[in-house]
């Protein structure tokens, strides 16, 4: 099993072999991750609960590929930003999972959909 390490790894030496590291700004790869999460929303955009059940349960293998793909593609960004920025996302997620937990206090949240601002996103 690889881990996030390996994958940015993955990652660094397709872009580094093809010479795209010019082209790849945090702007761009930050914007590429956003096209990639709206390819992903336009599969299921207008779709109900029964779409949704059939994917969960294995009924429908080309969508499943085409979702499979898009995050794929998502997660490729993020390990781009990553690589270029020189910081381990295993990590950062580590760190994030941490905050979110301490956030979203599973004996006061549990069972309930509430958004919590962040002590750092309350002054946005």
């Amino acid at each position: 099993m690889s881990d996030l390490k390996d994958l940015q790894k993955i990652a660094k030496k397709f872009i580094d072999d093809r010479d795209w590291r010019k082209f790849q700004t945090l702007k761009d790869l930050s914007m590429n991750a956003s096209v990639e999460s709206a390819e992903l929303m336009e599969i299921f955009l207008w779709k109900d609960k029964k779409f949704e059940e059939e994917i969960t349960n294995h009924g429908n293998r080309k969508i499943e590929d085409k979702i499979k793909n898009e995050v794929s593609d998502i997660l490729f960004s993020c390990l781009a930003i990553a690589d270029q920025m020189n910081f381990d996302l295993e990590e950062a997620y580590k760190n994030k999972m941490d905050e979110l937990n301490k956030r979203y206090d599973v004996n006061k949240v549990k069972g309930k959909i509430i958004k919590i601002n962040s002590p750092d996103n309350s002054q946005k």
